[in-house]
């Protein structure tokens, strides 16, 4: 039986040791996890010290982010608000995936192979037949050092697993820096308004950005709370590109081929279900699609995720989020969050092109002066003519979304030469096989997760790959035509070094491609037991090793991920989602009442509505808005006056509902309920029309029956209405209201 040893017990290290333990019923291999942590996890532990904030959602939904013999209904979550358990959220909060992976290594670890606490610091390849590893480690706890002999080595311990380099020296300023995996609140930052600089597009970026304006907008609207004196304060985002931000719920079918236009009411479903549907790919045989990205597809790209978001961006009114017509050539880089569009729009995130270069102190209030360069290849339109911003000043904490770096150093040198390792290159610091697992001329070593974008599903046939190979006492043909490729990752490393802008944000992102071909190889078939042949997401359960076992866990999501198909196409599933969150930010809203009763005249009214968001004060809840109006309203005898209404607004995700709340006296908190809104699909062929959502309610002695209409272009809300009918012993009229975008330039808001 044949020793490993996996350095890392993340979900990579995780799933590579079962995989491996499985492999011929457990006779092949011997396993011991490594892992320097005090338990399981890694990125993902969701600890105040980890990677990841311990709220922070995933991207991709739990379909995604699991493994194929794990629903995630079987990960026990503890209640938020008594002994019944949580059901698992269609994204799941990082200490949540925490708690998923220390299920699944009770499960599927057995004793004596885990050993916490316990980190690598040195490992060499003997030069003798045949060859093992001889590794050295030490217990974190006692200091104890150890020296052990393995087989084979698989390194799972992450490709994201230290902060990059600052960007530049901070030691003349006095302004405080966070790298973005250590960034947790503004006020370990600032304690004076000023503006918090978060440096880096794409995903980390995006994020951090949007985690800081969501402090600052609870800040000012939460209830309860004293307001913090960073409440004052604006997130600058520094980007060297533009980039397409995505919500986490997309329209599957945007466009309308009969009216070629936008659907008003697209079926919508988690981000992920939606990207990685195999009917995108055409009917022929699926395969991997990585490095450089040409013209043409590039063009693509772009088209189809303006499609998706509904539009280029442009009516967020910052020129820098927009491509213009000549980059489109190059890959589109992307961000996903739900608040960060509409913070822009609103004026509490400023993006700004160009790159740190350097920062000074200004004045003695402890603030910065930012310097930026810019890429004359990104930069918008108002760079080219010099007349963007080149500094940022008043700068009170600054957020470094730089990225990762691998952590090799504890490799062989001498392996690490044959691996052609390239400290200067993080994107691609050693040249691996097809699929980043293989390296022909170190057959006893092997990666798990080495990749940007390391995805559960992938992780997973990874593992496959591997227990394939190293159990098999002849080749593998179709194993060793992955293996022996380091076409993607030499011409990456080429690309890079060259300043190619044809590299994608993420040199391995073809996901769908990789789980079709790696599946393959590994002689797994792809269930199509419930969508018909090539149609439908790929996800992890779908690709499941057939057998008893797995079985029951396969068909549960199998099922579970098909309803979701059904609910969304069928009824209204995850229409309220969309709508609340393309709720969020300023509108123009201009109402009608008409009045059927003597004693209240009616009247028309223009104002300002913003939806704030906040963080939920009712842990029954996942969103809120604190929601103001302020504008003037006119009666019928043309006589004006200045009015203002205060609602909270919540959605509720296990009901997928919209409720409405009066304000208490506070004029923040949410005293009552007002009225639930149930959503439903427009009448069959009716275009014109938008979702519906309809809610009655009785507020004695009166009865308030609502009717809704949310018309989208893609994921993005260009207008809604929301219309009552009001009657009782002294009331009696019809309120209606539309909410639009106000024109581009005007910020809304009380903030």
């Amino acid at each position: 039986m044949k020793t490993v040893l996996i350095v890392g017990g993340g979900p990579a290290g995780l799933v590579a040791a079962k995989t491996l333990l499985q492999k011929n019923k457990g006779t092949a291999f011997r396993v011991t996890i490594f892992e320097a942590a005090d338990r399981v996890g890694g990125m993902w532990r969701g600890d105040a010290d980890g990677k990841c904030a311990p709220s922070m959602p995933t991207n991709l939904s739990r379909y995604t982010v699991s493994f194929a013999d794990l629903p995630w209904t079987s990960v026990k979550l503890p209640s938020q608000t008594g002994d019944v358990p949580l059901l698992p959220p269609m994204f799941p909060k990082a200490n949540q995936v925490g708690l998923y992976l220390e299920e699944y290594a009770r499960r599927y670890i057995p004793e004596g192979v885990l050993i916490c606490n316990r980190a690598v610091t040195d490992t060499e390849l003997s030069k003798n037949t045949p060859r093992q590893w001889s590794v050295k480690s030490v217990d974190r706890q006692t200091s104890t050092p150890h020296e052990d002999k393995f087989d084979y080595l698989i390194v799972a311990s992450g490709f994201f697993d230290r902060p990059k380099a600052p960007l530049f020296p901070y030691s003349a300023s006095r302004v405080p820096r966070l790298h973005s995996s250590q960034f947790r609140s503004i006020s370990s930052l600032a304690n004076a308004p000023g503006n918090i600089v978060v440096v880096g597009g794409g995903i980390s970026g995006s994020e951090a950005a949007a985690v800081a304006a969501m402090q600052i907008s609870d800040a000012n609207h939460a209830p309860g709370k004293s307001k913090p004196a960073w409440a004052d304060s604006k997130v600058y985002h520094v980007i060297d590109r533009p980039f397409y931000c995505l919500p986490r719920f997309l329209p599957q079918n945007p466009y309308n081929p009969a009216i070629q236009n936008f659907r008003l009411a697209p079926d919508f479903l988690p981000l992920d279900l939606v990207l990685y549907n195999l009917s995108r790919r055409g009917d022929g045989l699926i395969s991997t699609s990585n490095g450089p990205v040409p013209p043409e597809k590039a063009k693509k790209g772009h088209e189809f995720i303006r499609s998706v978001i509904g539009g280029d961006q442009r009516d967020l009114g910052r020129e820098e989020l927009v491509y213009r017509p000549e980059q489109t050539v190059y890959p589109s880089y992307t961000g996903i969050s739900d608040t960060y569009s509409e913070f822009v729009r609103d004026g509490l995130i400023v993006p700004v092109q160009g790159r740190a270069e350097s920062l000074e102190d200004g004045s003695n209030d402890g603030k910065g002066i930012l310097h930026l360069t810019h890429n004359s290849a990104w930069a918008a339109t108002s760079t080219r003519k010099g007349t963007s911003t080149t500094e940022i000043e008043d700068v009170v904490g600054i957020i470094e979304a730089n990225g990762f770096r691998a952590d090799l150093s504890y490799l062989d040198p001498d392996v690490k030469k044959v691996l052609n390792y390239d400290p200067t290159c993080h994107r691609v610091p050693i040249l691996l096989s097809k699929g980043s697992i293989f390296n022909s001329k170190v057959p006893e070593m092997a990666f798990v997760g080495f990749y940007e974008g390391p995805y559960w599903g992938i992780m997973e046939a990874q593992a496959r790959l591997i227990a394939d190979t190293w159990s098999s006492a002849q080749p593998i043909q179709e194993i060793a035509a992955i293996a022996d490729n380091f076409t993607d990752a030499e011409r990456v490393r080429d690309a890079l070094k060259g300043q190619d802008l044809s590299v994608p944000q993420f040199w391995m992102p073809d996901y769908v491609g990789m789980m079709e071909e790696f599946s393959r190889a590994a002689g797994i078939p792809r269930n199509d037991s419930l969508f018909a042949g090539q149609s439908g997401p790929a996800f992890p359960a779908r690709y499941a090793i057939p057998g008893p076992e797995a079985e029951p866990s396969n068909t549960e999501v199998m099922s579970e991920v098909h309803e979701l198909f059904q609910d969304a196409t069928r009824n209204s599933r995850f229409a309220a989602a969309a709508a609340f969150r393309a709720m969020q930010g300023v509108w123009t809203m201009r109402r009608k009442i008409t009045s059927r009763h003597p004693s209240s005249p009616g009247g028309h009214m223009v104002a300002t509505a913003h939806f704030h968001p906040r963080y939920p004060t009712d842990p029954a809840f996942s969103a809120e808005y604190l929601y103001i109006e302020e504008g003037t309203f006119t009666l019928e005898n043309g006589f004006s006056f200045s009015a203002s209404r205060r609602y909270v607004y919540r959605y509720n995700e296990e009901t997928d509902r919209i409720s409405t709340y009066f304000v208490d006296e506070d004029r923040k908190s949410a005293e009552r309920i007002f009225n639930e809104l149930v959503f439903e699909r427009p009448p069959e062929g009716d275009t014109e029309k938008g979702w519906l959502a309809k809610s009655d309610h009785w507020c004695s002695p009166d009865t308030y029956k609502s009717s809704c209409e949310f018309r989208f272009r893609g994921a993005a809300l260009d207008t809604f209405g929301i219309t009552y009918e009001v009657s009782g012993p002294n009331k009696d009229y019809t309120h209606e209201s539309w909410y639009e975008r106000p024109p581009l330039g005007r910020e809304g808001g009380d903030r």
